[in-house]
């Protein structure tokens, strides 16, 4: 029985009796049909029960009850017998009761239906409501849980970067804190430089001696140096025990190697020899390490500037006279110290290479090895290196470099020319950091060892590009080298 029929036939109930089941029980209906007296509700409940929806309607207009609510009754007992009825051909569908119920009594089934719909709407509504708390909720919820959920999937976006993606984002982390707390910095500067000008320890007096500059350029070559050659043994000693090092994709001897291999195993197959598919390249058998500069180089490097320096003594009275430096300024010295340093060797550098006889007296001892390692940066000639030194002392006297931003250049060049003949390309070196492809490294300088050409440029490209001075990445082997 559907909705509006159990409802209607409640309604009919309570009209019928007054009482609900007790009037019901007591009921007593006058005549129906032929003055036939039907005096209790169980005959009333046999009587219709096998009545067709035709013969009700000839019975209601034949009819002499008056009593509406009787009525109602009656028809409540005979929808409820006729839901029970053992024979399916006296059944009544849902829709045939509501149908009936609506002919007889118009005003009923119109209450009815508005009730019904009453009920409904108010049921839609709860509905609504329930819906919109619930959307409140969450909503808030979510705003509290934003900042979570932004966070995570920003280190679900670092972590699906490359290796050279990431040591970017931690390069620009880093520029961007020198940026952002350089106030707080400067004040840290001021307490140091006050320390390293007025202090009695020994660092402050290193500090102010006139040997400061180049002994610390010496010591860190020594460090960047020799950190490079474990590597170069790290990789070596793995080799002989036929293990892959995790630093071998890294060495750029290497992958030229493989990438020759991989060249001639295709040459093989175009000709239609037999080749072997998983055969895998030889072992590259390093280049020995130019251990020779702490011989003649090292002497050479030091001698000069210590009798300078003992015949002008001239770093405490400079140093008096500067103020504190600020975090901004000491990078401003380093980054055109460096620019300007690089334009000077790239003159210079060009022109050993297009003057015969400066590369055969000057330059060409450098060029030993086309296989560079990172001793080769001090592979250097008497000429050359007085032309190096002088070009870097140069460019800090004349852009007038603060005393920190002098120590600070001298460990960053350093590493960036031990860096240059490392003959590895790690993922972390400028020449895959700086954007915009601006910085050359181990890359470029090693395809100028190999092939004597372009790249004159020790630190940046720009002016090398300007005049055409690189390789193109095609398909030659020299384009891979530089891919």
């Amino acid at each position: 029985m559907d909705l509006v029929t159990l409802c209607f036939s409640f309604i009919c109930t309570i009209l019928a009796g007054g009482g609900g089941a007790h009037g019901f029980s007591h009921l007593h209906v006058g005549k129906l049909q032929d003055n036939n007296p039907v005096s209790t509700p169980f005959h009333i409940h046999q009587s219709f029960t096998a009545l067709s929806p035709s013969t009700l309607e000839s019975l209601k207009k034949t009819s002499n009850v008056k009593n509406t609510r009787r009525d109602s009754c009656i028809l409540f007992s005979f929808s409820s017998s006729s839901s029970s009825s053992s024979s399916a051909s006296q059944r009544w569908s849902s829709s045939e009761k509501r149908q009936t119920l609506t002919k007889l009594y118009p005003r009923s089934s119109r209450f009815i239906a508005g009730l019904g719909s009453s009920l409904l709407a108010k049921a839609k509504l709860r509905k609504q409501r329930s819906t919109l708390a619930s959307s409140i909720v969450q909503e808030d919820f979510n705003s509290r849980s934003r900042p979570f959920a932004d966070l995570t999937n920003l280190v679900s976006k670092v972590r699906n970067l490359n290796e050279v993606g990431r040591w970017r984002i931690a390069a620009f982390t880093f520029v961007s804190a020198i940026f952002t707390f350089s106030s707080q910095l400067d004040m840290i500067l001021i307490r140091f430089w006050n320390y390293l000008q007025n202090g009695s320890d020994l660092l402050p007096r290193m500090f102010r001696h006139d040997h400061w500059e180049w002994g610390v350029a010496v010591w860190a070559f020594f460090f960047w140096i020799h950190g490079f050659w474990l590597a170069d043994r790290a990789v070596a000693k793995a080799d002989a025990k036929g293990i892959v090092h995790p630093w071998k994709k890294y060495r750029l001897q290497d992958q030229y190697e493989a990438e020759k291999f991989r060249r001639m195993q295709l040459r093989k197959l175009e000709h239609g020899e037999d080749v072997d598919l998983e055969a895998k390249p030889p072992v590259v058998k390093q280049h020995k390490w130019h251990l020779g500069f702490w011989i003649f180089e090292l002497p050479l490097y030091c001698i000069p500037l210590y009798l300078w320096d003992i015949c002008i003594p001239r770093r405490a009275a400079k140093i008096a006279a500067w103020g504190a430096p600020t975090a901004l300024g000491v990078c401003k010295d380093v980054t055109c110290a460096l620019l300007l340093y690089d334009l000077g060797f790239f003159v210079c550098h060009y022109l050993m290479h297009k003057v015969p006889f400066l590369y055969k007296y000057v330059h060409a001892k450098h060029h030993i090895s086309t296989e560079v390692r990172a001793s080769d940066i001090v592979r250097l000639s008497f000429v050359e290196e007085i032309v190096d030194v002088g070009i870097s002392i140069l460019a800090l006297n004349y852009l007038r470099c603060h005393p920190i931003s002098r120590t600070l250049y001298n460990i960053i060049i350093t590493f960036m020319l031990t860096e240059l003949h490392s003959g590895f390309a790690f993922p972390w070196t400028p020449q895959f950091v700086v954007p915009l492809g601006l910085a050359t490294g181990s890359k470029g300088h090693h395809y100028h060892h190999r092939n004597g050409e372009h790249y004159y440029q020790k630190f940046f490209c720009h002016v090398d590009r300007l005049f055409g001075f690189v390789q193109k990445k095609d398909d030659t082997l020299k384009g891979f080298s530089m891919s």
